[in-house]
């Protein structure tokens, strides 16, 4: 190979830059088509098999990048090791929200503005975490209760507000798990929750600090310098 040759894991990232929008775009719809879908239960059956037939498509895509990149990468073993998550959301119906993640941390938007667009990427990448992951333990809940003769969550719509209110230790305790495993996932929604927010928190809060401390240090520098 000579020497202006592109290397595979050179190609992987331009191809990943190239596609970034696109794919973003279509793992928002597929997350969209995929609450729809699940969430309201009057939905007439053709709309339903459409929005399937969407979800299913957009799935198989997901798949067929994944492949395609891992191809050009011609390491396979490496390509996987580097993006696992990735792998693990397209293989797990349950995870398969957290794509947004992956595209969304490689849109070049956030590379235009420096270490500034750094922190800004880091910072909605938590952000949409914790809201994924409400999202995903609510739906894990859902799935577990909403055959239970006596639950309560029955619907997404409602598990999801359940969700947040767990996690915001609000507890305003209309709505309850009331099986075993809805329950152990209640508490893990609770203990996780505690790192979650957390780890946002601190995350925003150490933003907010460092951008205070860059306006305080222009401003002596306005002073010093009249």
């Amino acid at each position: 190979m000579s020497g202006n040759s592109p290397q595979p894991i050179d190609r992987v990232q331009r191809w990943e830059a190239r596609t970034a929008w696109p794919m973003f775009v279509l793992s928002v719809v597929f997350f969209a088509a995929s609450v729809w879908s699940l969430a309201d239960d009057s939905l007439p059956v053709h709309l339903r098999t459409m929005l399937a037939l969407l979800i299913l498509g957009l799935w198989i895509h997901f798949i067929v990048d994944f492949v395609l990149r891992m191809a050009v990468s011609r390491r396979p073993v490496a390509f996987i090791r580097s993006r696992w998550y990735e792998l693990v959301s397209l293989v797990l119906p349950l995870l398969r929200p957290f794509l947004i993640l992956a595209y969304l941390w490689r849109l070049p938007l956030f590379d235009s503005f420096g270490a500034a667009g750094q922190r800004a990427r880091y910072l909605v990448s938590v952000a949409s975490f914790a809201l994924l992951f409400v999202y995903t333990a609510s739906t894990a809940v859902w799935f577990v209760e909403r055959h239970d003769p006596h639950a309560n969550i029955v619907d997404l719509r409602d598990a999801i507000w359940w969700g947040f209110c767990t996690i915001a230790t609000v507890g305003y305790g209309d709505f309850t798990p009331v099986t075993t495993f809805g329950r152990v996932l209640a508490v893990g929604l609770m203990l996780s929750g505690i790192v979650v927010i957390g780890v946002t928190s601190a995350a925003f809060i150490s933003a907010l600090t460092e951008r205070v401390h860059r306006a305080g240090a222009g401003r002596g520098r306005v002073r010093r310098g009249s």
